[in-house]
């Protein structure tokens, strides 16, 4: 597998969960994260202010999980 930008992969996620991990070659996980963002981002704007934390949660981790993905890909 090719070498992955850090910065490219850290932008996309930075966009929208799960993006970066999927451009880092993480394909299943780069899509569960992306799907948990818009089910509580859903969550968070029809029933509860509460589902910011959450959606926060899911998107702080997205940028380190690709972080440590493009690190393994460029085997840093």
């Amino acid at each position: 597998m090719a070498n992955k930008n850090m910065i490219i992969a850290l932008v996309l996620s930075f966009i929208w969960s799960g993006l970066g991990l999927i451009y880092a070659g993480d394909m299943q996980k780069g899509v569960i994260l992306a799907v948990l963002a818009i089910i509580a981002e859903v969550l968070f704007l029809y029933v509860s202010q509460i589902f910011g934390i959450v959606v926060f949660i899911i998107w702080i981790y997205s940028m380190y999980a690709t972080y440590k993905q493009v690190k393994a890909v460029n085997g840093e």
